[in-house]
């Protein structure tokens, strides 16, 4: 059995699909101070088996790496076989502790559905997730899949239509991320555009509580703490994860993932 690891960097939310397994959100911004965010996913072609992902480029240091570009597309994965992830383990920020009036996300970000949709959509049906939370203060979401060999991972896209994509040899590692090049604003102020009733809303991980990432929702008894932490502990598999390095790059705390609610 071999392990692939996945990184996700940058502006994402992380829904819990219904028992399912979890919902990520991709958010575009057009229009805005954030709309220069590249989404792409980027791995080593020595990695995979076959892709027939459009417009994929070269990139990374000397050009080693592929990026694939990500739009609007419905993202699944097949071949792990691991049960749904329940929760997250660890602690990353949660939308409803740092902006207390946000009552929920807007459709066009929420619904893949939806006319005039905003963002892509990654569903991870099977696997495990934590929040880490690297030396500059950012937390990402890995998601851990374990495949039986030789079979690997395959990343599927949809747009409209169309599909396709990438297969990825047992034990790959790579990332999926959404960044940019604009220091001026902080990202996470973006979030909150997805939003209903966060127009007002201003509180970002590196003004500390109530944005500071933390394991449960919001606001919690010492008895549940103690409950939860015990729960994560004794995860099955949790102590067998094996990840790629830290990808840390020029984003910091404020270009963390986050989680809905």
């Amino acid at each position: 059995m071999s392990v692939t690891s996945i990184q996700f960097i940058g502006l994402f939310v992380v829904i819990m699909n219904s028992g399912s397994g979890l919902h990520i959100l991709l958010p575009h911004f057009p229009g805005t101070p954030y709309a220069d965010h590249v989404s792409v996913i980027q791995y080593d072609p020595a990695q995979i088996s076959s892709s027939s992902w459009p417009g994929v480029t070269a990139c990374g240091p000397d050009d080693a790496l592929r990026c694939a570009p990500i739009d609007l597309e419905t993202i699944t994965f097949t071949g792990a076989v691991d049960p749904a992830p329940v929760d997250i383990i660890g602690s990353i920020p949660h939308l409803r502790c740092c902006c207390a009036s946000m009552t929920g996300i807007q459709t066009k970000y929420k619904d893949p559905a939806a006319t005039g949709k905003l963002s892509a959509h990654i569903f991870v049906e099977h696997g495990i997730a934590e929040a880490i939370t690297g030396a500059n203060g950012r937390t990402d979401t890995w998601v851990t899949m374990h495949s039986s060999d030789p079979t690997g991972i395959t990343l599927h896209g949809v747009a409209g239509s169309s599909s396709f994509n990438i297969v990825f040899n047992a034990g790959a590692q790579f990332t999926i991320r959404n960044d940019s090049t604009s220091t001026t604003t902080s990202h996470f102020l973006a979030y909150y555009l997805m939003g209903i009733g966060s127009s007002t809303c201003t509180s970002v991980p590196s003004d500390g509580p109530p944005c500071a990432p933390q394991t449960d929702e919001c606001v919690i008894s010492k008895a549940t703490t103690k409950k939860q932490t015990s729960r994560i502990t004794k995860r099955p598999m949790a102590q067998a994860i094996k990840r790629l390095h830290p990808i840390t790059m020029g984003i910091d705390i404020d270009c963390s993932n986050t989680h809905w609610p």
